[in-house]
Order: C-alpha cells, then sequence, then structure tokens
C-alpha cells in the first residue's frame, strides 16, 4: 500500500518486499495474490463464511497491489520486479474474473482452485469494488496520469505478449487519445509500431513498446 500512494523513499532497498509476489512462499499463487504469506502456519485456517482474512484472494486487495506495482515499474530503479511481473498478475486477475463459465467479480476467491467462496451470495455477486478499468488504462497500457499537458504512456505489456491493443477515445485535460500498437501495421492500417494519437493527430511513434512522453 505504501507504494500505492508513491511514500517509500528511494535508493533504500524497500523494493526489495515485492519479490515476494513472486515466491510462492510468500504471496504468488496459482490463481493470483494472496492477502497473507502462504508461508505462515496460520494461512487460511479459519474456514470460510465470515470475515476472515487469513489468505485468501480479494480482487480489491489484488487491484491495489497491482496500481502500486506499476508506480514501483514507473517511478522507482530497481531490479526486483519488472514488466513481465506485473503482466503475470494482471492475467491472473482478469482470469480469475468469472463464475461457472460467465463474467463475475466477487467477494473473495481460493487461491489454488479459483473457486468463488460464497459466489452465490448476494453480498459477493455485487461485489464489484476493483480498479479494472484504472488497472488497464494506467497499468497495463500505460497512460500515466500527469499535472502538466505532457502526455505519458509507459506501457507494462512485455514487448513478446500481444501482436496489437488499442485503447481509444479517452478523454484526458480536455483531449481525445489513442494509444495504440500494432506489430505488422496490417490491424489498424496505421503503419508498424507504437503510437499516440491526439485529436486525431500522431503526436509519438517508436519502432518498440516502450515509454513515450509528449506534449
Amino acid at each position: 500500500i505504501p507504494w500505492y500512494f508513491n511514500l517509500p523513499e528511494q535508493n533504500k532497498g524497500f523494493e526489495k518486499a515485492w519479490e515476494q509476489i513472486k515466491d510462492e512462499k510468500g504471496f504468488s499463487a496459482p490463481f493470483g495474490l494472496t492477502t497473507a504469506e502462504r508461508r505462515s502456519p496460520r494461512f487460511r485456517t479459519h474456514g470460510t463464511g465470515t470475515c476472515e482474512w487469513d489468505g485468501a484472494i480479494w480482487p480489491f486487495a489484488s487491484s491495489q497491489t497491482l496500481t502500486a506495482l506499476a508506480n514501483v515499474l514507473n517511478n522507482y530503479n530497481q531490479n526486483f520486479v519488472a514488466k513481465p511481473d506485473y503482466f503475470k498478475q494482471m492475467e491472473l486477475y482478469v482470469q480469475s474474473q468469472y463464475y461457472r463459465g460467465k463474467p463475475y467479480l466477487g467477494e473473495y476467491l481460493d487461491e489454488t482452485t479459483g473457486y468463488w467462496l460464497m459466489g452465490d451470495r448476494e453480498r459477493s455477486r455485487y461485489y464489484n469494488h476493483s480498479t479494472f478499468n484504472d488497472l488497464v488504462i494506467t497499468g497495463l497500457v500505460g497512460l500515466r496520469p500527469r499535472a502538466d499537458e505532457k502526455i505519458e504512456v509507459n506501457p507494462l505489456i512485455p514487448q513478446e505478449k500481444w501482436d496489437w491493443f488499442c485503447l481509444d477515445n479517452v478523454l484526458y485535460h480536455g483531449n481525445i487519445i489513442t494509444i495504440l500498437w500494432d506489430k505488422t501495421g496490417e490491424k489498424y492500417k496505421k503503419g508498424k509500431g507504437f503510437r499516440i494519437f491526439k485529436n486525431g493527430k500522431e503526436i509519438a511513434v517508436s519502432e518498440k513498446l516502450e515509454k513515450l512522453v509528449s506534449e
């Protein structure tokens, strides 16, 4: 949570804590990030059905962690986590949000089976308090909010993962922004590479997925 607000000081080594999202004894589980360390002898020992938070995956907490991780990757110089770590956890976060074959976001789920605990209860099936859109826009695609008029985009999608994507019609500082990646140039017919458009005009381009800053 401190990184959600960019609070930890730079160059103090605090980012080492993020290694725990890759450790199966820490917070890494088959269906996402647990809410307690799996190495704890009290992990998932309280049963289910009440308000116990001893390790099961809680999408609300996952979304906080993913936002914080995006901040680490954008704002801190460190070697403990990288884009593939964000992409992996974001992918698990997306894949977990199905129940009985339909899109679903509930209260909490089993970390090893992906089964929604209390999935049929009213309080669970109306539990839409994740920040799914923000994670896609500011994290995965990488439109980083700024106070000035510069447009900064830093996608957290590893170069080899997707051949194309497009985030279109984003109202940002009074302008309409389009961000697209087209590996071959055949998908969107705008040319090969990574591009940013502002009100329909191309303002930045790169041959690869990388950070771009433009007026």
